[in-house]
């Protein structure tokens, strides 16, 4: 079998540089053997960022070229998270099978060259099946950078897992308004996708020399079956903990998809300040990512979801209830931010911490496959929300009283607080 990133050290406190010094008889430093590879996927995550933010930034350009309707153009806005959803299970197994370097490159090409084709689609059918092949390849991205971010550390799995939401919401600060710089300097909203999807190229020819000077350990053989998987994976508390996931990614992804249409259309902003309003909610996710997600590993998972669940209720409910302010609909876009990695970021660090090694990679694969499929109806399942209840009580029931019953579930789950810290003997 191919080489593969463990999701878990067989030693507790021990680190990939540990593993991969050990295996081949020597003692290199972090840096060495992680930073490179890190730096470049940080880099690649970002084009993936700016691509997730192209369609809901153009979205009114690419309706009218197509001529789509609003819910197929609410669809369009997320119909690639159904992608990830339907692969992120069967994207496990061929990682295992081909290695992290072969899947993390071939993941971006795919990703890359479906992005390219949103520019020169012929139909609606074959925009949504090209979105879909995003998803393909960012399910087996996904997988990949999982892996390889939870076995940089035991101790600081909700950390280094929060990079990649940090991540995120760093390229959503300056990528919402380059998209609309992008835009008007070329004169046409097909320019970002040309961009994109060749940088994507470029990204994934550099990945492939840097991943060459990074050491992946053999992932351990177990004896347990597909049903033995699976079987642990469901086990105890994780059916709530999808549950709560499943509510954040039908929550979360609506606003990513839709809030800078939103507030184009109910408030009548422009594409300029609108997308800005999308940079701020991109503050609250770095605040959310490795900054909350270290928060966690010293207080707990389990009161950072609690607090995450409670705050996106409330502010979820007001930024689309109230008429847009520049103070209170920034302050509001910010908190959803942070809510945003504070459950998805330590839901991913318990199945890390709790899950027995043989079932994590299933149950991270059952954990994203909720995730992006709640997501990928979360468009439409909100335009027709608005549409039938109103800003009125369209928020509350969308946002406001499934958050709560989030939180409340969250409150049922039974996890040990964290070890304290101790320094190495």
């Amino acid at each position: 079998m191919s080489g593969y990133v463990e999701t878990r050290s067989e030693v507790p406190g021990q680190s990939l540089e540990d593993m991969a010094g050990r295996s081949t008889g020597t003692s290199p430093t972090a840096t060495s053997y992680a930073l490179v590879p890190l730096i470049v996927l940080c880099l690649v995550y970002i084009l993936y960022a700016w691509d997730r933010m192209a369609i809901p930034v153009e979205l009114v350009e690419i309706s009218r070229a197509y001529g789509l309707q609003p819910v197929t153009a609410a669809t369009l806005s997320s119909i690639f998270t159904l992608g990830i959803s339907l692969f992120v299970l069967p994207a496990g197994l061929v990682v295992s099978y081909l290695g992290i370097p072969t899947c993390f490159v071939g993941s971006i090409i795919l990703f890359s060259l479906a992005t390219g084709y949103t520019a020169i689609g012929i139909s609606a059918p074959d925009l949504l099946v090209a979105r879909c092949v995003t998803g393909l390849g960012e399910a087996v991205f996904s997988v990949c950078l999982l892996s390889f971010l939870s076995s940089l550390s035991e101790r600081r799995k909700g950390m280094f897992i929060g990079l990649s939401t940090t991540i995120y919401g760093l390229s959503g600060i300056v990528g919402a308004p380059l998209i609309g710089a992008v835009q008007h300097g070329f004169g046409d909203w097909r320019a970002i996708f040309y961009l994109l999807g060749g940088g994507g190229l470029v990204f994934g020819v550099i990945l492939k020399f840097a991943l060459r000077q990074m050491t992946f350990v053999a992932l351990n053989q177990s004896t347990a079956t597909v049903r033995g998987r699976f079987a642990c994976a469901m086990s105890g508390q994780m059916p709530r903990l999808y549950a709560i996931i499943a509510i954040s990614g039908m929550g979360t992804y609506s606003v990513i998809t839709m809030l800078v249409n939103f507030e184009r259309t109910y408030n009548s902003l422009s594409l300029a300040r609108a997308a800005m309003l999308f940079s701020f909610f991109s503050i609250g996710s770095i605040l959310g990512g490795a900054p909350l997600g270290l928060v966690a590993d010293i207080v707990g998972q389990k009161r950072v979801i609690v607090a995450s669940a409670f705050t996106k209720m409330i502010a979820g409910t007001l930024l689309f209830m109230l008429p847009f302010h520049a103070i209170s609909t920034t302050f509001l876009a910010i908190i959803f931010g942070i809510g945003v990695g504070g459950i998805y970021v330590n839901a991913c660090a318990i199945i890390q911490r709790h899950v027995a090694a043989f079932a994590a990679p299933t149950a991270t694969g059952i954990l994203l496959c909720i995730y992006y499929g709640t997501a990928s109806v979360s468009g439409p399942v909100f335009q027709q929300v608005m549409k039938h209840l109103g800003v009125g009580m369209g928020p509350i029931v969308f946002y406001g009283v499934p958050y709560a019953i989030a939180g409340c579930i969250a409150l049922t789950l039974a996890l040990p607080l964290p070890l304290p810290s101790r320094k190495a003997s």
